[in-house]
């Protein structure tokens, strides 16, 4: 088994706990140390305070386990703003904002700037502001990153 999938078993009794997911886990090297970094998320969005809760409980689940040789340090977020969605389920609470979309098209990669408008399957429909709509299947989305107003 690898070690993302061993993470991810460990993590999730602790997540389910407070109805939270696993958006991603990266294991980094930053200045000779390594980073176990975990983005968690929830429907309604995840507190620093749930974070640093899994971060402790986590934490307790992993050392026994000694699943990463050596030490390293634990982090564990959400994914903020510049991370791309990478779940379906990360869409819902984003209904309204405005992203900025790279999908499939045809032979090649399309792009557009626009509100997610909604959700219906695995549909997601986009509103630009010249109020085009366009409906991309998820499966379809290459990398969909929040634009902010400003």
């Amino acid at each position: 088994m690898d070690l993302q999938r061993k993470i991810e078993e460990l993590a999730e009794p602790f997540l389910r706990l407070i109805d939270a997911y696993l958006v991603d886990i990266q294991i980094v090297s930053i200045e000779q140390r390594k980073v176990l970094k975990l983005y968690v998320d929830t429907d309604k969005g995840i507190t620093i305070g749930q974070c640093s809760e899994l971060s402790r409980q986590l934490s307790a689940a992993l050392e026994p386990q000694d699943i990463i040789p050596g030490s390293y340090v634990l982090e564990v977020s959400s994914p903020g703003l510049e991370v791309p969605l990478k779940l379906l389920r990360q869409y819902g609470k984003n209904i309204g904002r405005q992203f900025r979309v790279h999908f499939k098209k045809d032979n090649g990669i399309g792009e557009i700037v626009a509100k997610l408008a909604g959700i219906e399957s695995e549909q997601l429909t986009f509103v630009t502001g010249k109020n085009e709509i366009h409906t991309i299947p998820f499966n379809e989305i290459i990398e969909s990153i929040e634009e902010l107003p400003w």
